[in-house]
């Protein structure tokens, strides 16, 4: 390839990403700034509602975080490795595709005052919840799924699986072998993928809306509330309250890391000592019930929607911008994977790390300052910041697993890089790929605070009309709403999987 062309790629490759990422510094200024008046923090701090909403946060993102990690350990101890665990996996991917809205619209009709299960048992009507339990089982379930999508790919080692078997022909129960060999193997990968939930929990606005507690809300609603008014001093507050996300996010990896180093010590147990084998009932009981909610939810939806009421504005945004979102998206980290920087760019993983709050507020602001809010293109650029790390978090295995063998014969026939790259690099990725775009559509959809702001209420989409209706209205609307954003991404995954196989039946050796 010509040094011209393969600079011009390189600079499209990082201009692409610049324009995705380059909220990140607006955001730190809006947060820095006024985080510099103590007169500002005495502001918070004396507000009434900080304290409920500070530990209806702290509570929900516990119960969400612990008990997402204890619902798939728990599995991992009863199924893995066995037939049983890969049937599992291979469902997953169907699980996390339906969006979060959704799955919280099915909890709220099926458990809230007036829900299904109120008219049938009226006597279980449920207490008020002021510290966001409901909030954190609801995605304690949800996030589960997510963490167990990422153990089956820690886990795919087929060393890993044999130390297991060699373990238990030694007579040590599964729960030594999870906190012998698993954990210790799989710890910074795990910790990631829990600081990542912790990130989302943190700063979940749409689903906190629907379940959480009203008056105070968790902080993260309370702080969007502050953020959306006109008057500068709640502006502030909002900010500072943004900044105390963060804080509290610090706080739960310093404390996640602090409980790993202390029960690490206990490691390794040399006194030999086989312990009692464990029931498996817990572990295989949760293993069917984690598939059977998303067919109680698409089912509960599906019952009380109602055929007349789909808003068809909201349905052909939603669309549109997702498959905007993720075509785009696909086409910069082609760019990026190809001729971007090999090494040193962990920061592309920060809007999965970070509370999404702050990352909005900084989206807000460059729109605002290049006079682009309210304008259709800049919501797909605004759902970019989060479709773009996913669908990499997606593609990069791939990537890394192309034969460099194959590429090696390539250039030894005098084939230019970017034949390589389409005739050997992209066919070989062709089945990650249409996975990556069912992903970045299924993120894209789920996307509430960005659209919100930077659409300035004029480009309503499914999510956004499921959260309005989540406060009051019918039944059979929100129940719509929520059905239609859930089946926008099992139709995208079913039709990504039947290419895919497609795929795999005429080029045989993609099979």
């Amino acid at each position: 390839m010509a040094a011209p062309l393969r600079i011009a790629l390189m600079f499209l490759a990082w201009l692409g990403m610049a324009a995705i990422y380059a909220p990140i510094l607006p955001a730190g200024m809006l947060l820095i700034a006024p985080a510099l008046s103590l007169a500002n923090w005495q502001a918070l701090f004396t507000d009434p509602q900080l304290p409920q909403a500070l530990l209806a946060t702290v509570v929900s993102v516990f119960i969400a975080a612990a008990g997402a990690l204890f619902i798939a350990l728990t599995i991992v101890v009863a199924l893995w490795p066995g037939l049983r665990w890969r049937r599992l996996s291979t469902r997953l991917p169907w699980l996390l595709a339906i969006p979060h809205v959704a799955f919280a619209s099915a909890a709220l009709l099926l458990f809230a005052e007036g829900g299904l299960l109120w008219h049938a048992l009226p006597f279980l009507s449920p207490a008020i919840d002021r510290y966001g339990i409901g909030l954190g089982v609801t995605l304690a379930v949800k996030e589960s799924a997510f963490v167990l999508w990422i153990l089956s790919i820690l886990l795919s080692e087929k060393r890993l699986a044999q130390q297991v078997i060699v373990l238990d022909s030694l007579g040590y129960n599964r729960r030594q072998t999870l906190c012998w060999l698993i954990l210790p193997t799989i710890a910074p990968a795990l910790g990631a993928v829990m600081l990542a939930v912790v990130a989302w929990t943190i700063s979940a606005v749409d689903v906190a809306i629907i379940l959480g507690p009203g008056n105070p809300p968790t902080l993260a609603v309370l702080s969007w509330q502050w953020l959306s008014q006109g008057d500068s001093e709640q502006q502030i507050k909002g900010a500072l309250a943004s900044l105390l996300l963060l804080a509290l996010l610090a706080l739960f990896a310093l404390a996640g890391y602090q409980l790993w180093r202390s029960w690490r010590r206990t490691l390794p147990d040399v006194s030999g000592v086989r312990q009692h084998r464990v029931s498996h009932l817990t572990g295989k009981t949760l293993s069917l019930s984690l598939p059977a909610t998303g067919v109680l939810c698409t089912v509960l939806l599906a019952f009380l929607a109602q055929q007349s009421t789909l808003n068809l504005d909201a349905l052909t945004h939603s669309v549109t911008i997702g498959v905007a979102a993720s075509a785009l998206g696909l086409v910069i980290l082609l760019l990026w994977l190809e001729w971007g920087p090999q090494r040193g760019h962990r920061w592309v993983w920060l809007p999965i790390l970070l509370p999404a709050l702050p990352l909005v507020m900084g989206q807000y602001a460059l729109a605002l300052h290049l006079e682009l809010d309210g304008q259709f293109a800049s919501l797909i650029w605004g759902h970019l910041l989060w479709v773009v790390p996913w669908m990499l978090f997606v593609l990069k295995p791939a990537w890394q697993r192309i034969d460099p063998r194959l590429l090696l014969i390539a250039r030894t026939l005098g084939w230019s890089p970017m034949k390589i790259f389409c005739c050997v690099k992209c066919p070989q990725i062709l089945r990650p790929v249409l996975v990556t775009l069912a992903v970045g559509f299924s993120v894209s959809i789920a996307q509430y605070m960005p659209t919100l702001w930077l659409g300035a209420g004029r480009f309503p989409t499914l999510t956004t009309e499921a959260v309005a209706l989540s406060s009051g209205g019918s039944t059979g609307i929100l129940a719509a709403q929520a059905l239609w954003q859930l089946l926008l991404p099992l139709v995208v995954f079913t039709l990504m999987a039947g290419l895919s196989l497609w795929v795999g039946h005429r080029r045989q050796g993609l099979r």
